[in-house]
């Protein structure tokens, strides 16, 4: 863990998030992780957040968030990340419990104490009820960098990206609230590709956090879609967009969410405002190869031993 601004990751774990949640221990002062139902039902991503940082050996709180999402009934990608999340099988039970207070009240409590950074990387389920608690939260969230959306084509449909059309209100009432968002959508994960090769690096590196990563990305690489470049690493797109904005090209955009019929979910973005838009700013192009390293180097060392 570094030094730096608060942060808060906001996740639904996901293999993408595991490998998410090594890059914020080895790069981001975090203070906090908060599950949220996305990947896998709340019950998994909880215990999967709560196994994978005991695999880095971070003592980070844990907070349970939402187990559905605002309006729509829950949809899982149970088919690419495994029934419980983390590949095959069952995830190891953690030796530490989730706080008692709920994802959405720590949010609150956590922005009232001093700035704060939130780095989401599943549905924005959480960041939303955190919003509806306290209508203030925009003013005291320095920004928030959302792994979700596309500017091009979807991953669940042709128009949407999972983790918008997972709970698409919630986009709505984050983006209405003025939450500075930087969204780092599929047109720019699907730039940042693992395969075969790092699964043999992280082998050989043989780590106590890179040995089961190489079992998640494996199968990862098995379940995921094949198009012989191996798979997107979504999730620490975002973790590393807000630790290293030199690796990644932005620009501002008017965004207009989609929140039901076939383009449910759709992230459209227009070239002036009008009603219903939100102004963000997007993620286009990253350096692929340096952020490809620093994830390798968080999975195999998260703790940053010499």
């Amino acid at each position: 863990m570094t030094s730096g601004p608060r942060v808060i990751l906001d996740c639904d774990p996901g293999i993408d998030d595991a490998f998410a949640i090594f890059c914020a221990v080895r790069f981001c002062n975090l203070v906090a992780v908060t599950s949220v139902s996305g990947n896998v039902p709340i019950t998994h991503t909880t215990t999967n957040a709560l196994h994978v940082l005991e695999l880095a050996e971070a003592s980070v709180p844990v907070f349970r968030g939402a187990a559905a999402p605002l309006v729509v009934e829950p949809f899982f990608a149970d088919r690419i990340h495994g029934e419980a999340g983390l590949g095959a099988g069952a995830t190891p039970p953690p030796q530490a419990d989730a706080e008692p207070e709920p994802a959405a009240s720590a949010i609150c409590r956590l922005a009232a104490e001093g700035p704060l950074v939130i780095v989401a990387i599943g549905p924005l389920t959480n960041i939303a009820e955190a919003v509806q608690l306290d209508p203030e939260l925009a003013s005291r969230v320095d920004h928030l960098y959302w792994m979700g959306g596309s500017t091009t084509v979807g991953n669940v449909t042709e128009h949407a990206e999972f983790n918008a059309w997972a709970d698409p209100h919630s986009i709505e009432v984050v983006m209405a609230s003025g939450t500075p968002i930087t969204m780092f959508g599929l047109n720019l994960t699907h730039q940042v590709r693992l395969q075969g090769t790092h699964v043999d690096r992280l082998r050989t590196a043989a780590t106590q956090t890179s040995t089961p990563a190489a079992e998640f990305l494996a199968f990862y690489e098995s379940h995921g879609s094949r198009d012989g470049r191996g798979q997107p690493m979504h999730d620490p797109c975002a973790v590393l967009g807000f630790t290293h904005p030199e690796l990644f090209e932005t620009e501002p955009g008017n965004t207009l969410v989609h929140l039901s019929g076939d383009t449910r979910g759709m992230t459209e973005m227009t070239d002036s405002p009008h009603a219903g838009t939100h102004r963000i700013t997007v993620a286009t192009k990253a350096a692929a190869d340096d952020v490809i390293e620093l994830i390798m180097t968080a999975v195999i060392d998260p703790q940053a031993r010499s």
